[in-house]
């Protein structure tokens, strides 16, 4: 069933929408009412929201006992501002294997949305990711999504230690040679682990190894030539330790492939065409290559080289019936031949150069191609229409500022009188005006536990104060070194979160804006193609999904079915959290559908009763549940261990026994043996000579799962109806007995008695049942239930429990003061990472705000970070290091 609440827009918004959906019906195919579709086609895109969700972490590394700080920025995708209407976000981590590790719903509350993720001291150390949505994005791909890489060590957790390392046998074959010691460097001798390596999620090979004098086990590999996703996976088999880990294999293959991007779309048979190209390895990550390019006489036409993380761009006058093919060697001396695309005889193609401010373009056919009756150039930024330009064939090129443009993505496309794109690229335009930040410590150094106070200030290239939402994270420069290359807010909102696939270091390309990184960034633009807005037809209907509402309050929602599953229209429902103190009430829909709006914390479990109109509880609850999507992970992992972690996790761990975390032992639990008393399995009702009973292994082993099951087995017995049960064809059903009670008319509590919990089963005929009175006078079941089971109480009818994902409680970062002389005396270390944190920057009327915290015990210099959304949509990021 489909939620029944939507996105909310205003009356003038929607009457505006349903006169740009008529407009496509009633306009001709002039021109200028071409020209009017095209700019209701954007009207309607501009209408309909969109969101973005990034979220500002406190540190880009993590160990095992800490928290992950974040704060969420959701904000409008096309303008960036912070003004959608989802008050709920969804926040997930996730590990290498797409397995859930944890799932938060965060709340809007009057700091945004903020929070944190606690990490066990037993989570395994390795790579995980953070994925984060609203359910309004839901509407889209998820490509679309929050997704960042985290690696997280385990410092505490370290009782037992395993290493792998691979020795090559032959060119495809390895020998994964894993090694267990204590943290003491102690090997475990013959001890049985259980291995399995997997392919592909298959597996391909498991077993059982003892380990050697030096603990080492070795699994003989098979063929690691095809590219695959491999893991192997060790677990001890032992009486006294619980240990598991996974390995996930590097890529011992060193092949790549070469993916073309002719300019525009495809390869023309034009004077001239940009082609670039992309060079990726088995591991998902780009490789450097230089080569030549050739046609199909063997001639050497031009060297090509990339230029940045597998990046590059060549010149070609393709002609008409020649192919064309280049041979290439990477920097470990791989080489190999790849062919470019087919030379297309007809088309129309679309090249442009982006020089300081100024964006050129050109527009090429081929001879064979006849000029469209229509042509118009049109650009696009995140959906919002920037440029209309009719094209004629006596002029074909042109220039622009690329101020006419909002920073981010900009898509170019030609569009024939159909609506078709004939020809598109995309074009990256920086933001060049960028807000003036500025932090000022009160001091010029400082020393371990003493008072910090920064004066922040902010304002717009005219001077003027600025407003918006801005998070702070201060971090110990010791333990943590900010990754100047990774995704970050900049980065995010203007590049990535616009475009599918994954994108190499994308910090690096806000890092300056000199021509080099201008350069580089037309290398991302013409080779990754997919991006938010896919536009198929311009003169149509935009192609919208709107399966998933957005999501301003909380809601319980479901069905309610009576006999042979009719809808049971009108009828009440009560929705009760006692402890919580929440009841809601409301009545089905002519469907036998309901809804509750209500608010309610995670762990909450709610009563929800109904009925029918005229008061009867014989009605089936369906409750609507959540879908999450399927948890994938946008970008490849990083093979190896993460050395630079080692010192950080020590602290890391010392911190955490520090503020009274719990050591971890990776023991087996205790178990205490003795003689085990027989089940009960008499009953005052069994013993007699027509009496057929089971019990002990055989009731077991009986291949039953519930007591029904068990009982239609028996011989004799049969089930009509689905649950009537009639012995030897008896028109009357069998009195069911359980533990001496007796239960008439109630064959329902039998599938709910698992066999597993049952001493015996017995089935009573004849004389036997005339124990029972006329009530036996059809036989009669008696179970009894093994010692200290306990008769499962049935539900009431029309009455279920439910509880679903709410909102988790906001938490607040802890920083120490040390404002007298005894606190900054005191013996216990401070050896914080994060030394402050703050998701609500507020800046006042001036655009100022003053923070003050105090430093830790290292006295190295600290590493400030700011990241927000100003109240226009414009993107801000500042780092800067004090001493």
């Amino acid at each position: 069933m489909k939620s029944k609440t939507t996105f909310f827009m205003d009356k003038s918004s929607m009457a505006f929408l349903i006169g740009m959906l008529l407009c496509f019906s009633s306009l001709s195919a002039s021109a200028q009412n071409m020209q009017d579709t095209i700019i209701a086609h954007f009207k309607i895109l501009e209408q309909i929201p969109q969101e973005k969700l990034y979220l500002h972490l406190d540190k880009p590394f993590y160990g095992a006992g800490e928290k992950i700080w974040f704060k969420g920025y959701l904000v409008n995708a096309a303008t960036h501002q912070d003004n959608t209407q989802s008050n709920f976000i969804i926040t997930e981590l996730i590990n290498r294997s797409d397995s859930l590790v944890e799932r938060r719903k965060i709340r809007r509350d009057s700091l945004g949305f903020q929070n944190a993720f606690t990490l066990p001291p037993t989570l395994p150390a390795g790579d995980y990711y953070l994925r984060a949505y609203s359910n309004w994005m839901l509407n889209q791909e998820p490509e679309f999504f929050y997704s960042h890489n985290l690696k997280i060590g385990n410092s505490i957790d370290n009782t037992i230690v395993s290493t792998i390392e691979y020795q090559q046998e032959d060119e495809t074959h390895y020998t994964a040679k894993v090694k267990f010691t204590s943290n003491t460097q102690e090997a475990f001798k013959n001890t049985t682990v259980r291995y399995r390596y997997i392919e592909n999620g298959k597996v391909k090979d498991k077993g059982k190894r003892k380990t050697d004098e030096n603990g080492l086990i070795s699994i003989s590999l098979p063929d690691l030539k095809p590219a695959a996703t491999r893991q192997f996976e060790v677990e001890f088999d032992d009486p006294q330790y619980i240990y598991k880990k996974t390995f996930y294999l590097p890529s011992f293959n060193k092949d790549f492939d070469i993916k073309f991007f002719p300019e525009g779309g495809a390869l023309l048979a034009v004077t001239h065409q940009n082609i670039a190209f992309k060079v990726q390895g088995t591991d998902g990550f780009s490789k450097e290559i230089e080569g030549f390019l050739y046609d199909a006489k063997g001639d050497t036409l031009t060297a090509l080289r990339s230029e940045h993380d597998g990046m590059g761009v060549f010149t070609l006058n393709p002609i008409n019936g020649n192919s064309y093919y280049v041979i290439v060697k990477t920097d470990d001396g791989i080489s190999k031949r790849f062919d470019l695309p087919a030379v297309e005889s007809k088309g129309i193609g679309l090249s442009m150069t982006h020089y300081k401010k100024e964006i050129r373009y050109e527009i090429q056919k081929t001879e064979a191609t006849e000029w469209p009756q229509k042509l118009f150039l049109i650009a696009h930024t995140r959906g919002r229409l920037a440029i209309l330009q009719p094209i004629s064939a006596d002029r074909t090129f042109g220039r622009m500022n690329d101020s006419l443009f909002n920073a981010g993505i900009t898509h170019f496309m030609l569009i024939d009188q159909q609506g078709n794109a004939l020809s598109e690229r995309l074009v990256f335009v920086p933001d060049r005006n960028p807000h003036q930040w500025q932090i000022l410590p009160d001091r010029p150094a400082y020393g371990k536990r003493e008072k910090v106070s920064l004066q922040i200030s902010a304002k717009d290239t005219n001077g003027t104060p600025i407003e918006g939402s801005f998070s702070i994270s201060i971090t110990d420069r010791r333990s943590i070194q900010p990754d100047s290359l990774a995704d970050n807010i900049v980065s995010n909102l203007l590049l990535t979160s616009d475009l599918k696939g994954y994108v190499e270091n994308p910090g690096f390309y806000f890092l300056r804006q000199d021509l080099r990184t201008l350069r580089t960034l037309d290398f991302l633009m013409m080779t990754h193609g997919w991006r938010r807005h896919h536009i198929k037809n311009v003169l149509t209907v935009p192609s919208l999904n709107l399966t998933n509402y957005m999501e301003n309050g909380q809601t319980i929602s479901g069905r309610i079915k009576g006999f042979f599953g009719s809808n049971v229209k009108k009828g009440p429902i009560c929705v009760l959290a006692p402890k919580q103190n929440i009841i809601a009430t409301t009545t089905t829909d002519e469907k036998g559908e309901f809804i509750v709006n209500t608010s309610f914390r995670d762990s909450t479990t709610f009563l929800v009763q109904a009925r029918t109109k005229r008061g009867f509880a014989g009605v089936d609850i369906e409750i609507d549940t959540p879908k999450y999507p399927v948890a994938s992970h946008k970008s490849p992992f990083r093979d190896g261990a993460a050395t630079f972690m080692e010192d950080y996790l020590l602290n890391t761990r010392d911190q955490y026994y520090m503020e009274g975390g719990m050591r971890v032992y990776n023991l087996k639990e205790v178990l205490i043996t003795g003689s085990r008393a027989k089940p009960r399995s008499e009953s005052i009702y069994t013993g007699g000579i027509n009496t057929y009973t089971i019990e002990g292994d055989k009731l077991e082993n009986y291949g039953a799962h519930t007591a029904f099951d068990a009982v239609s087995r028996l011989p004799g017995v049969s089930v009509t109806n689905g649950n009537e049960i009639h012995i030897r064809n008896n028109p009357e059903q069998p009195v069911i007995v359980i533990d001496d009670v007796v239960y008439e008319d109630d064959n329902e509590i039998l599938s709910m008695i698992q066999t597993s919990d049952m001493s015996s089963l017995s089935l009573l005929r004849g004389a036997d049942a005339a124990i029972l009175g006329s009530r036996g006078s059809a036989g009669a079941i008696v179970i009894t239930l093994k010692t200290g089971k306990d008769l499962p109480a049935r539900p009431a009818q029309g009455i279920i429990t439910y509880t679903p994902l709410g909102y988790s409680d906001s938490v607040e970062f802890y920083q120490p003061t040390y404002d007298t002389p005894e606190k900054k005396d005191a013996q216990r270390s401070d050896l914080r990472s994060t030394i402050y944190w703050n998701p609500s920057l507020q800046l006042n009327t001036e655009g100022k705000a003053t923070i003050e915290y105090y430093t830790p015990d290292s006295t190295a210099p600290e590493d400030i970070i700011i990241e927000g959304v100003d109240k226009n949509g414009k993107v801000c990021r500042i780092v800067q290091t004090i001493n």
